[in-house]
């Protein structure tokens, strides 16, 4: 990676291993690096969830930004031509680098501010600029590179593109690279511009990151032309690029104050606690997650590779929704889930124009019981008797095997047919072969279904009493046999699996939905015991491992090609939204005063990856298990911010 040092604030860190992510309430979204090098084949300024119909649409690579001052013509931003080759160099011209996201560059006296902004309710982008400082008389050219591609492939230069141009009398243009992509729309506001024409083709970007993932790592742009300016001092102006036409009027952008400006404005202002700090981010970051259309709301797992998959958005759910005062939202979210069932479950990745929905998930369903119990707790909403019926209706499903993989044994307890798939959270898979095989009885698996099983039988009590008739005796059954089940006493924490014969010994967290519940499902004095194995071995200042580091399949680094880093994903990966488990675990055992004494230092130092890691403002999927724990896996992870989110309010409450 090239070190490409820079300014967030006053803190010098390396841009270059930094980036930063912009969504819309469509799920559409911008995602780059902080010192503009495009390293991944997602890194794009837009990219348009609902343009095609199903699989996302990389309209726009990147605006190039030459700019004359002086004599000199500088260009502003940077691409990777491989083998070391990075021009032009607008990196080096890139003085700070901060949320919005906004860059400053600085050419001799002219500063030039630069922000990204994807309108709210369209698939549109405005990059906008601000000169200040101007010796001399400026000109600036900007030039669209497009892709326009579906968001996991590349494109190369090839003859079916039409590069043909159409002008608007105001100096708006169009263009349609492709029979069965949209229009793609072009516009500059702020000052006089002129279109100028000539398509061609940008050949051989390089992506490093991807090339260090194992995937194919080139790919060709198209520009079918720039736009000409000759701004005044002082100018606001902004081109747009988007799938409908340009608006009368672009956002604005404000002049960056100056460092000395920036040194006062800090030495009169005290510092926020890194706590408070740290919440306002990831209320910011949470609304990046949240997809609303007038026919339904949902949440994206991550960005930019995930869409909305079911167990990640319960997960996530009552940290991006009731943790943030939004309940009425959350609501909506399980009312959506629960109208795109199938045969009768919760899909793991629901049904979506050409496409299937995928059903491999045991806890999709369980985990909807948790998240409509979080959502009640305490409310009188209209929508709850339609909701806990729902939730009866799934348990039936599950009880009448229209998973003819998942069985409710005689004792209650889930239990999940040997085979090659792999229905849990732990899902990677390896030639078609689970690399974390968890069939038979799994201890998260069977917490959530006594979880959801409670839930459901408060309820039915009342209003649905054949179901309860039929579930009370189960769910008796299944919290005394729980313990005979996965308690391990000579090791002093739960079995992670049981095939009935024997148990799998490894220490993992998924335990913590079990000890979160005790004493009622574990006898605290064992759960002390289990949490302090799980605090010895797994919690780290990140999040929690998910194998234990003595353990003989202990993967330490999440590195490599695809399917060195499916070996490592569940085998000590640390992942950030296990904290929101653990400090349940944590609050139910111990305390809350213990959950804040010893969650306060990590939330700390997650302010710090927040702040100055990875994707600025966002917190990642995963670390490495060993230290330093470097930052891996999606930049930006919806359960990640959940959770967190979650944990903070939990122990600062």
């Amino acid at each position: 990676m090239t070190m490409n040092p820079g300014a967030i604030g006053s803190l010098e860190v390396d841009l270059g291993g930094l980036e930063w992510l912009a969504t819309n309430q469509r799920g559409s979204f911008a995602l780059g690096s902080a010192d503009r090098v495009p390293r991944r084949k997602y890194h794009s300024l837009l990219t348009a969830r609902g343009a095609q119909d199903h699989e996302a649409l990389d309209v726009l690579l990147e605006v190039e930004e030459w700019v004359e001052h002086e004599g000199v013509w500088h260009g502003l931003h940077a691409l990777d031509w491989g083998e070391g080759k990075v021009e032009p160099r607008g990196d080096r011209l890139l003085r700070s680098f901060g949320p919005g996201p906004r860059w400053v560059y600085e050419l001799g006296p002219l500063r030039i501010t630069r922000v990204v902004a994807l309108d709210p309710d369209r698939d549109g982008v405005c990059v906008g600029y601000h000169l200040a400082g101007a010796s001399a008389p400026v000109r600036v050219r900007l030039r669209p590179l497009l892709r326009c591609r579906p968001l996991h492939r590349l494109t190369f230069a090839n003859p079916a593109l039409d590069g043909s141009v159409r002008e608007t009398p105001r100096g708006d243009v169009s263009l349609r690279p492709y029979t069965g992509v949209p229009t793609v729309h072009l516009g500059v506001r702020g000052t006089g511009a002129a279109f100028h024409v000539d398509g061609t083709w940008y050949e051989h970007v390089h992506y490093a990151w991807e090339a260090a993932r194992g995937y194919p790592a080139f790919e060709d742009t198209y520009t079918p032309g720039e736009y000409r300016l000759d701004p005044v001092e002082g100018a606001s102006f902004g081109i747009w690029v988007g799938l409908e036409a340009c608006p009368d009027a672009l956002p604005t952008v404000e002049p960056e104050p100056s460092p000395r400006a920036q040194r006062r404005r800090r030495a009169l202002r005290k510092e926020r606690a890194d706590l408070e700090a740290l919440r306002a981010s990831l209320d910011a970051a949470a609304k990046s997650f949240i997809v609303r259309t007038p026919d339904e709301a949902g949440i994206i797992a991550g960005y930019p590779w995930f869409g909305q998959w079911s167990r990640d958005t319960l997960i996530a759910l009552p940290g991006l929704c009731l943790a943030r005062g939004e309940r009425a939202l959350a609501l909506d979210i399980l009312e959506s889930l629960a109208a795109r069932r199938e045969r009768g479950l919760i899909p793991n990745i629901p049904v979506a124009p050409g496409t299937t929905a995928n059903l491999d998930s045991v806890d999709a369903s369980l985990l909807f019981g948790r998240a409509l119990r979080l959502a009640l707790y305490r409310s009188r909403d209209p929508r709850r008797d339609a909701l806990l019926g729902a939730l009866c209706d799934v348990i039936d499903a599950i009880g009448d095997r229209a998973d003819p993989r998942v069985v409710v044994d005689d004792d209650g307890l889930l239990f999940v047919e040997d085979g090659p798939w792999a229905l849990t959270w732990m899902d990677a898979k390896v030639d078609g072969q689970p690399v974390t095989p968890r069939a038979g009885y799994a201890v998260d698996s069977n917490a959530l279904w006594l979880d959801a099983l409670e839930t459901a039988l408060r309820w039915a009590a009342r209003h649905r009493k054949t179901f309860a008739s039929r579930w009370q005796p189960i769910a008796k059954r299944l919290r005394a046999a729980f313990a005979d089940r996965f308690w391990l006493e000579d090791a002093g924490y739960l079995a992670d699996t049981h095939d009935g014969t024997r148990a799998d010994r490894s220490l993992r967290p998924n335990q913590l939905w079990a000890l979160g519940a005790a004493p009622a499902l574990i006898a605290r004095p064992r759960a002390v015991r289990a949490l302090g194995a799980i605090r010895e071995q797994l919690l780290t200042p990140l999040g929690l491992r998910t194998l234990a580091p003595t353990d003989p399949a202990y993967r330490p680094r999440y590195e490599g090609d695809q399917a060195a880093r499916d070996r490592a994903y569940h085998q000590g990966t640390v992942w950030p939204w296990l904290l929101g488990p653990y400090a349940d675990a944590v609050v139910a055992v111990e305390g809350e005063k213990k959950a804040l004494a010893e969650l306060g230092p990590v939330l700390a130092r997650l302010a710090e990856h927040v702040r100055y890691e990875a994707c600025v403002g966002q917190v990642s999927e995963v670390f490495d298990g060993d230290a330093p724990h470097r930052a891996g896996g999606a930049p930006a992870q919806a359960w990640s911010v959940g959770e967190v989110t979650r944990v903070l309010a939990l122990v600062t409450r």
